[in-house]
C-alpha cells in the first residue's frame, strides 16, 4: 500500500467515517467506498500538479491529521478543500472527480463533492507530515515525493498506469469508464 493511503486508511476509521457520512448526508458503506476511490484520485491528480501541490504542501506541518475528528466534524471543512483544490488542481478536476465516484458509488455528486473538499486537506497534510518526516523538503522535494509515487514502481504508480488508458495522465475518466463496465 502506498505509504500517503496507508497514513491516511489509518486516520478514517469508524468514528470518523460517521462523521463524514453525517456531514455529507451519504450512507456509512457509500461513504466508505467513496473514500476508497478519492484518496488514489487525489494523490494522482495532485501528482500531475507537483509545482504547485509541493508550494502548497511545503507549509503544511501534517498536524491536521492530529485531529482528523475535529477536522472533519467542521461545517466549513468541505468548502476549504474545495478551496484548496482549485488553487492546487483548477477548476474543472474536482467536477471530474466527483462525477467519477458518483457513478460508481452511486453517491450524489454533490455529496461526492463535499467528500472531496473534506479529503484535500487530509491528503494535504499527510503530504507536509511526510515531508516533515523526511527533514522538511522543499517545493522541490515534495514534487520529486509525488513524481515517484504516480511513476514509480510501488502500488499506486503502478495502479496509474495500468489504469490510464490513454496515457494522458487523468486517470479520472479511465477509473470511471472501467467502473462503467463493471456495473
Amino acid at each position: 500500500m502506498n505509504p500517503l493511503i496507508g497514513m491516511l486508511a489509518s486516520q478514517l476509521g469508524g468514528p470518523v467515517i460517521q462523521q463524514i457520512s453525517q456531514q455529507i448526508g451519504a450512507n456509512e458503506g457509500t461513504t466508505q467506498s467513496a473514500v476508497g476511490m478519492a484518496l488514489p484520485m487525489l494523490l494522482s491528480a495532485f501528482g500531475n500538479q507537483p509545482e504547485a501541490t509541493g508550494q502548497v504542501a511545503q507549509g503544511d506541518d501534517g498536524s491536521i491529521l492530529d485531529d482528523v475528528m475535529g477536522f472533519v466534524g467542521n461545517a466549513g471543512a468541505a468548502n476549504m478543500g474545495s478551496a484548496l483544490l482549485g488553487q492546487v488542481l483548477g477548476g474543472g478536476t474536482q467536477n471530474e472527480m466527483a462525477d467519477s465516484i458518483s457513478q460508481n458509488t452511486g453517491m450524489d455528486s454533490g455529496a461526492a463533492t463535499q467528500l472531496l473538499g473534506m479529503l484535500a486537506p487530509l491528503v494535504m497534510g499527510a503530504l507536509g507530515k511526510s515531508s516533515q518526516e523526511q527533514g522538511g523538503l522543499d517545493a522541490n522535494g515534495i514534487a520529486q515525493m509525488l513524481g515517484g509515487m504516480s511513476g514509480g514502481n510501488d502500488f499506486l504508480g503502478m495502479a496509474t498506469k495500468m489504469i490510464d488508458a490513454d496515457g494522458d495522465g487523468n486517470i479520472v475518466e479511465d477509473i470511471g469508464n472501467i467502473m462503467g463496465k463493471i456495473f
